[in-house]
């Protein structure tokens, strides 16, 4: 193969090849208490190799304890306790006066070798062809097949694609976010709340144009052990996350989760809730489970479990964003597993290797927060197949680059003769996903492949040879691993950009030959790029020219609506009502299509209930003003040709499923959509086997009047909105005790201690739930008082149920601090 010996030279020292995709560690500086003592640290790394170190740069190991402690010469941990500078002792001193910050980093690099390396060094990924003797641009003299150059990614790329993800508790963890949010973060439309620039379906949305709308499925699960005794076996976890998932959702329908029918689920996520013990790294990976001793898994359907990626529910947005685009065929392009990843190079010609922070496959995925990850660059969208390159040559005309995160273009220059190696020219401007990148202008990308290289995750740990790599318009230099993280250093990177760079060329491979092209008179006016080819050319204020724009490649296919599973408690008997109906029709238009919307109004009385009891509401108005019958529905719906959602008190569409009987919705007083648990009032479950909705009430959730809520189908351009009216209405028994515990139940939180009073001399239950609804204690008394301990769920919220002879008494969501 070309190009090949210096990549080796690096790998080939540590023995190993590199096989799970991982997403770099946020090296955010954190101050926590050592055993007493202040110390503030740095994470650096991924899940090839991490490190933790102090802010001055001395690395740290714990003991079993969680205390740390500097590493020695040996890359063994020390017995003298990290401090920070200015509480460290005279012996302190003396003991990091002795090291070798860079041999202390090789040796505890040495002891702890790459845990992901594959079975088989020479697997081919998926995306990478054999090459047919017309397409063969070099050969091998080792006898490995020869590939052509890096060809458009044919996995799940391309139109609306649904993926599961399994949120994983193990045996005393609790999850970081509510199932209602996580849904809408990973696949609300224009989601922006908590500062968010949009949904992780939003991204891949706007990176490809329309051509790829993911929406991803939540299913919760618990295992048996704890998260910490799977570290170091993250396929044990998935293999038990598996199992759990399988027992606990029989329907499971591996089905919908293959699209290209290989047989194989195209991919799963695992998030686990919270941390681990000690802050011990668990996860933060892509692999596939045929590398793994656990297997592949059955799935059911005839489908297997393969590719998947681990992370925390803490980290869930930028670093699911990465980990997923590993599972299209992507590589990491940070500086993964050589020895100069973490060198300083302050002393160096060389600067530290990698794409930093204009790319999401590098650091760039933590930009402002993590909350607004760089779009795709234009080599990582023609990539996908998601654009066409603008070929780019010599001549007198003016070239004029357009946005490409509002236009989706860019310019390819290749390498002649060699189709392994190209430049990529493209205009970032800081909108959108871009908004957080460091500056703004032309970016210019020379990307060179070899097989060697993609196959071992090892694209940009060579410092003398990137690559992935940002030609640098300015000479600010990245010294350290951590630079990559601060975007001061990559000011000057884009042309004109911060020091005013209005030439480049010859474009020169690395084998150094010319390609005869060259830039000038480079400017930036109106959010676009323009430049000349030729010297002596004017470009004007760039919109004199006009260039020719690359065509993306789209699907028109109607998205499927995701299905997710949240928690329920109880499983719901059927009652009947009657219901009333009037319609009304308006037409409003997207820009895709005419979509004709009509409202039906509907009505019913329910009963309010303790246990989930429901009436029974006739939808075949609904099915008639679609053309749809009994018959199709539910095979309409399975195959995404008809769409469900909630609508919210203001008219919006709200995808975000709540209940455990797909599809439903859980609804707030306010006809709003919620998760299972505290302020929830009412459910609706659709039935489309005989088309009608099943109607029920949060115990204690709701009290006797009129309630609003609304839900919507969609099918072949027509939307079917239908606002049911519930009169909801107490039986006697209900009454009876509602008025018997009116005024007389109180719970009190006194730092970390639950005070109950309750009326009677009766056996009470107090129950207490997660935010999935998960039961994690249930406690009785006897009398009118009594005090629970809930310092074991400090910086937790719980939601607390108090109930007497199976009526719910009170119930209160509380923060444990």
């Amino acid at each position: 193969m070309k190009k090949i010996h210096v990549f080796l030279g690096s790998v080939l020292s540590f023995g190993l090849f590199a096989g799970a995709e991982a997403a770099p560690f946020n090296p955010t500086p954190k101050t926590i208490d050592n055993d007493g003592d202040s110390v503030t640290l740095q994470k650096l790394g991924d899940e090839h190799y991490h490190f933790t170190r102090t802010i001055d740069g001395y690395l740290l190991e714990q003991d079993s304890n969680g205390v740390y402690y500097y590493v020695n010469s040996n890359g063994e941990r020390s017995n003298i306790k990290a401090k920070n500078a200015d509480a460290r002792s005279a012996a302190d001193k003396a003991f990091l006066k002795k090291l070798d910050k860079s041999k202390v980093l090789d040796s505890h690099q040495k002891k702890h070798p790459d845990r992901f390396k594959r079975k088989e060094r020479n697997k081919r990924p998926n995306w990478v062809p054999s090459a047919t003797s017309s397409e063969s641009s070099n050969s091998s003299d080792s006898g490995v097949p020869a590939v052509r150059y890096l060809p458009n990614a044919k996995v799940h790329t391309q139109g609306n694609i649904k993926f599961p993800v399994i949120l994983v508790a193990g045996s005393g963890s609790q999850a970081s976010i509510d199932s209602t949010t996580l849904y809408k973060v990973l696949n609300q439309d224009n989601y922006t709340a908590g500062g968010h620039t949009g949904s992780v379906r939003d991204y891949f949305n706007d990176q490809s144009s329309g051509a790829f709308k993911p929406s991803f499925d939540l299913f919760y699960v618990t295992v048996n052990n704890s998260l910490s005794s799977y570290i170091g076996n993250e396929d044990q976890l998935v293999a038990a996350a598996i199992s759990a998932l399988k027992s606990k959702y029989p329907n499971f329908n591996a089905s919908s989760y293959d699209s290209d029918g290989d047989g194989n689920i195209d991919a799963t996520g695992f998030l686990y809730a919270g941390e681990v013990n000690n802050g011990q790294e668990l996860g933060g990976f892509q692999y596939e489970l045929q590398w793994n001793n656990a297997g592949t898994q059955d799935a059911g359907n005839g489908k297997k479990f393969n590719s998947y990626f681990i992370i925390s529910d803490q980290s869930y947005f930028p670093v699911f964003v990465h980990e997923f685009s590993h599972t299209m065929g992507l590589m990491d392009h940070y500086c993964v597993r050589a020895d100069d990843c973490y060198s300083d190079f302050t002393n160096s010609s060389y600067q530290s290797p990698g794409a930093h922070y204009w790319d999401v496959m590098a650091t760039g995925m933590y930009a402002n927060g993590g909350l607004t990850p760089p779009s795709y660059s234009g080599f990582e969208r023609a990539f996908m197949g998601w654009m066409n390159y603008t070929s780019l040559t010599s001549s007198s005309a003016v070239t004029t680059i357009t946005p490409l995160n509002t236009t989706n273009m860019a310019y390819k220059i290749p390498v002649s003769g060699d189709n392994d190696e190209w430049w990529v020219l493209e205009n970032r401007q800081k909108t959108k996903w871009d908004a957080a990148l460091p500056n703004h202008g032309m970016l210019i990308w020379h990307i060179d492949y070899d097989q060697e290289a993609w196959d071992g995750d090892a694209l940009n740990d060579d410092k003398t040879h990137q690559r992935i790599d940002v030609v640098e318009a300015g000479n600010l230099r990245v010294t350290g691993y951590y630079d990559g993280f601060e975007t001061t250093h990559f000011m000057d990177d884009p042309f004109p950009g911060s020091q005013n760079v209005t030439s480049y060329g010859p474009f020169t491979s690395w084998a150094g030959k010319s390609q005869g092209i060259q830039l000038y008179s480079i400017t930036e006016k109106n959010n676009k790029v323009c430049f000349a080819t030729q010297s002596g050319v004017s470009v004007g204020d760039c919109n004199s020219a006009v260039s020719s724009s690359s065509s993306a490649k789209s699907s028109s296919s109607v998205a499927k609506s995701s299905s997710s599973v949240a928690k329920s408690s109880s499983s719901v008997a059927a009652s009947s009502s009657s219901a009333k109906s009037s319609s009304s029709v308006v037409k409003s238009s997207s820009s895709s299509m005419q979509l004709v919307t009509q409202t039906i109004n509907l009505s019913t009385e329910l009963t309010i209930s303790d246990s989930y009891e429901s009436v029974s509401l006739d939808l075949s108005s609904v099915a008639t003003a679609l053309g749809i019958s009994a018959a199709n529905a539910s095979s309409l719906y399975q195959s995404g040709e008809l769409t469900y959602s909630a609508v919210t008190s203001a008219g919006i569409l709200d995808n975000t499923p709540s209940t455990a009987e797909e599809p439903g919705h859980w609804f707030d007083e306010q006809g709003n959509v919620i998760s299972w648990g505290a302020g929830a009032a009412l459910y609706s479950n659709l039935n489309l086997d005989n088309m009608t909705a099943t109607i029920g009430n949060y115990p204690d959730g709701i009290t006797p009047g009129t309630y609003s809520i609304a839900q919507a189908l969609t099918f072949n351009g027509k939307q079917v909105i239908f606002k049911t009216q519930i009169t909801a209405k107490s039986s006697e028994g209900t009454l009876a005790v509602k008025a018997e515990h009116k005024g007389r139940t109180q719970m009190n939180l006194e730092h970390k201690t639950l005070h109950i009073a309750a009326y009677g001399q009766a056996v009470k239950s107090v129950a207490l739930f997660d935010l999935l609804g998960n039961k994690i204690q249930t406690i009785q008394f006897t009398g009118e008082s009594y005090s629970l301990d809930l310092a074991p769920f400090a910086g937790k919220v719980l939601v607390v149920r108090l109930t007497e002879g199976g009526k719910v008494m009170s119930q209160r969501k509380i923060s444990v601090k």
